[in-house]
């Protein structure tokens, strides 16, 4: 199954954000699948890996395959 992921700024590695179902990547009318919305001043999110928590802006997501 397809997700938007984030890499931590501190330990490197990425971990999901949010799941895309089969049935969006499947339609022709969702085109290029847009991305989840974020707070205008960044959504804070703890690393699952290291811990830390760093604030992430919409543009960071990155499409899994």
């Amino acid at each position: 199954m397809a997700r938007w992921v984030l890499y931590c700024p501190d330990c490197k590695r990425e971990f999901p954000h949010s799941e895309i179902s089969d049935t969006a990547r499947r339609d022709p009318f969702v085109g290029n699948l847009n991305k989840p919305e974020f707070p205008p001043d960044g959504l804070k999110l703890a690393c699952p890996h290291c811990k830390k928590t760093s604030r992430f802006q919409r543009y960071q997501l990155t499409l899994q395959r």
